[in-house]
């Protein structure tokens, strides 16, 4: 996915996840950990982020499949864009940050923007989108 969108292309998928607004403090992080994040999600374990991206990457969004070979450009990408961005990333432990990675890269090469969306959605708390169940059918429906 990387490489087919080029640099263009991932800076404005970047600026779009980090233009969001950040979630309400619920004064469990600590300043140090409110202050650097830059994705509007709560506070939460490495376990916690670990299992949401697991499931949706398995089958949360209403498609299965194989898990893929992901490129390792995603998996920087996952790494930098959305673990390092978390609010409590700097309390997980270092297989807790490479198990959010892989599945986190998984859900860019499966499903794109919608999948850190959905994901960012299910940490926060927030009720699904249905649209959200099969990603092709909005734009099926809207051609």
């Amino acid at each position: 996915m990387a490489d087919a969108v080029g640099e263009t292309g991932i800076r404005e998928l970047v600026a779009g996840w980090l233009a969001a607004e950040p979630a309400e403090d619920d004064g469990r992080a600590g300043a140090d950990e409110r202050a650097g994040s830059g994705w509007a999600v709560p506070p939460a374990d490495g376990a916690e982020v670990v299992a949401a991206a697991r499931r949706l990457a398995v089958d949360g969004l209403g498609r299965r499949g194989p898990r893929t070979v992901v490129p390792d450009g995603l998996r920087r990408i996952a790494e930098a864009l959305v673990v390092d961005e978390h609010p409590s990333a700097a309390r997980w432990s270092p297989l807790e940050r490479a198990q959010a990675v892989e599945w986190v890269a998984l859900l860019l090469h499966r499903f794109g923007e919608d999948g850190v969306a959905a994901l960012t959605a299910e940490l926060a708390g927030v009720p699904g989108d249905p649209g959200m169940a099969d990603p092709e059918a909005g734009r099926r429906s809207a051609g």
